[in-house]
């Protein structure tokens, strides 16, 4: 993409002013002094292209009052009736479009961005009828009239998905990328890539230099995130329908077997038992059917005969319930006192798992402390009194326990695989209770129903009735338990099928899983990472830096930023020869102005990579520098800078530089060079011609 021009256009009493400049499409260098508009013309062109986030904010508070309110012209106060901005940009198939914002406007906002075909401000083209988009607001980035998609359009970009902070998705929005082609003045030069707007993105700046050089790594990391969130849902899914299969089981007085709380990928339907808790034993479901099936039909045949029986026979039945009534009543008792007992000893395994959880944390504090007191060569640290110079034994239990002692690592590492024991004895207790629980109402409503049962037998016998009350109210109880567990086996057959196919979910995502590449970056990428550190290191030679050997820097695959002797390069050894010795901050061992030597480098060697045949990356070929030359910059630096720049044949740069104000250090920096040169007398804001 080429940024062919920019106009200001200011309405007055007085008449339109403002300014209009068209750059070059090699090196355009903006010179002017600190005081004449040269921030203004750099910061009115990142408006009008909609990226004034980078330099601190959005909408026209980021800019210089003399373009919104009021400026001086001939001695005298004009002020600003209306004002906008123009922008013209080119991209790679050639095609032309002018934008068109509002900075001061009592109808236009300036979220509205219009955009014109044609090139207005080069070739004269008429506005016609511009489309609407808008910015910041919601969708802006997304929708079809959204400026920012727009954009990534005209571009050529479909820009990735990339994570987030809280563990999501969202876009690598233009702005972050913009972040890496304009630098502004005042906090731009503080960081390989400054200004980078909050997004939520995960390592933004990584992200950012991953996709300008064009790393494989977004598809990987798109595939990679796209099944974690179909983990999470499955996770979700399993954990829903474990659920409600339980909850159908524990309502009645239904054990389930064999099944997992969390997804497995392995799924087996007939590992999936419904059991019922029958004293010390279980019976499956199909059998506690099949026995309540056959006490229903003994019952309908002690009916038919009740009329021709006697009393003897009566009364035996009424012993036998009361025989059972008993029974149930020891097996109740007993079920309670196993569930008391049960819930003591969780609530015991919760408190070692407590008291653990301290221990590890005492210990890893006094592990951090020791750490640190190394790091300072402190002799406690090494296990000697600083006083004395004797061993000092490395345990928290000194002259608390006798005979040897483990030294504080293993002690970490014995008490975290105590906490997974502790934790996983107390997973088993939770599972233990609830079948337990399940059984002691089990055997409470089997005690409810006897006792029922027993209570109509003796109204029989005293009443001499003819029908047994007592038959048919237990009849009744047994036909609505067949009821619930017949419904409940219909249901267990769909949630199983459901879980199957959960299950089925979960091994093609762990096969997918497995197919992915376990490194961050393949063959292809080391390689472009390599040319990218070469690119770098010649840039850096050429600009003359000198506060380390440039041999010896290196681009972190963490990080991809330059580290030397692992550290990234905005800090330095005090001492080559002693690297064990405090590290300092460049600025403070060495010149400022090494640093932004650093940062023209990493700028330039993205673009430098991304150009490279056969390492095409998604550098849109436009560098945007105001004031690259910060801290008093030698002149022969920036001389070199504008050379290298000239050098790329592709690269569209614009350069705003004040050169310390002084000619004879602009003529040292651009004599012989091939560039286009902007500047004016005066101010840069001033009336317009027709």
């Amino acid at each position: 993409m080429k940024i062919r021009a920019v106009k200001l256009r200011i309405s007055t009493a007085q008449g339109e002013y403002g300014f209009e400049f068209e750059f070059s499409r090699n090196l355009t260098v903006i010179r002017g002094s600190n005081s004449s508009g040269k921030s203004t013309l750099y910061n009115t062109l990142i408006f009008g292209l909609g990226m004034e986030e980078l330099i601190g904010g959005k909408g026209e508070k980021v800019l210089n009052y003399a373009v919104k309110d009021y400026f001086v012209q001939g001695g005298s106060r004009v002020n600003v009736d209306r004002s906008e901005v123009f922008v013209e940009l080119e991209n790679s198939s050639g095609r032309s479009v002018t934008l068109r914002r509002a900075v001061r406007d009592s109808v236009r906002q300036d979220k509205l961005v219009e955009i014109f075909e044609g090139a207005h401000l080069t070739q004269g083209i008429e506005l016609g009828t511009p489309l609407p988009t808008y910015l910041f607001d919601p969708g802006s980035a997304q929708k079809q009239e959204g400026y920012f998609q727009f954009l990534e359009g005209f571009m050529g970009y479909q820009l990735p998905q990339v994570p987030t902070t809280n563990g999501g998705l969202a876009k690598l929005y233009l702005q972050t990328i913009f972040a890496a082609l304009a630098v502004e003045q005042k906090r731009g030069w503080t960081d390989y890539i400054a200004n980078i707007p909050f997004f939520g993105i995960r390592d933004a700046r990584i992200r950012v230099t991953e996709f300008l050089l064009g790393l494989g790594v977004f598809e990987r990391q798109a595939k990679r995130a796209e099944l974690d969130a179909a983990s999470v849902a499955i996770d979700s899914d399993w954990r829903k329908i474990y659920d409600i299969f339980r909850q159908a089981a524990t309502a009645n007085n239904i054990v389930i077997d064999g099944l997992s709380p969390t997804p497995v990928s392995t799924f087996d339907v007939t590992a999936v038992l419904l059991v019922k808790p029958d004293g010390n034993k279980k019976i499956s479901l199909q059998e506690q059917l099949s026995k309540l099936r056959d006490e229903h039909q003994r019952l309908g045949e002690k009916a038919d005969a009740y009329g021709k029986a006697s009393g003897a026979e009566a009364l035996q039945e009424l012993e036998a319930t009361s025989a059972e009534l008993q029974r149930l009543s020891v097996l109740h008792e007993r079920a309670t006192t196993n569930l008391t007992l049960q819930k003591a000893a969780l609530d015991e395994l919760r408190l070692l798992l407590a008291a653990a959880n301290e221990d590890v944390e005492r210990n890893k504090t006094a592990q951090k402390l020791r750490s640190l007191g190394a790091q300072m060569d402190l002799e406690v640290a090494t296990d000697h009194c600083p006083t004395c110079h004797q061993a000092v034994d490395d345990t928290l239990l000194l002259g608390i326990v006798t005979g040897p002692q483990m030294d504080l690592e293993t002690n970490i590492d014995y008490l975290n695989s105590q906490r997974k024991m502790l934790q996983s004895q107390i997973n088993g207790a939770v599972e233990e209770i609830h079948q337990s629980e399940i059984t002691v109402i089990g055997i409470a409503d089997r005690l409810a129903a006897s006792h029922d049962y027993r209570n109509s037998l003796r109204g029989d016998v005293s009443a001499g009735v003819s029908e047994s009350r007592a038959i048919v109210r237990r009849q009744i109880q047994i036909e609505l338990e067949l009821s619930n567990l017949q419904a409940l086996e219909e249901q267990a057959s769909a949630l199983k099928i459901k879980l199957k196919a959960i299950s089925d979910r979960l091994a093609a995502n762990q096969v997918s899983r497995r197919s992915l590449p376990k490194e961050a970056y393949n063959a292809d990428d080391f390689e472009r990472i390599s040319l990218f550190e070469k690119n770098f290191r010649a840039n850096a030679s050429s600009f003359g830096y000198e506060s380390a050997e440039i041999s010896n820097v290196r681009i972190s695959l963490d990080t991809l930023t330059p580290i030397l002797f692992d550290l990234e390069l905005r800090e330095i050894q005090s001492s080559r020869e002693d690297r064990t010795r405090t590290q300092t901050n460049l600025t403070a061992d060495s010149s400022a102005s090494d640093f932004v030597r650093l940062i023209w480098s990493y700028l330039l060697a993205l673009y430098q990579t991304s150009a490279t045949r056969g390492f095409e990356g998604h550098h849109p070929g436009i560098l945007l520098m105001d004031e690259p030359g910060q801290h008093s910059m030698r002149s022969a630096s920036q001389r070199s800078l504008l050379q290298l720049l000239i050098q790329q044949p592709s690269l569209q740069s614009i350069v705003a530089a004040s050169f310390d104000e002084n000619e004879s250090v602009f003529k040292e920096a651009t004599t012989g060079l091939d560039f286009k040169l902007i500047q004016w007398d005066g101010k840069v804001i001033q009336p317009l011609t027709a």
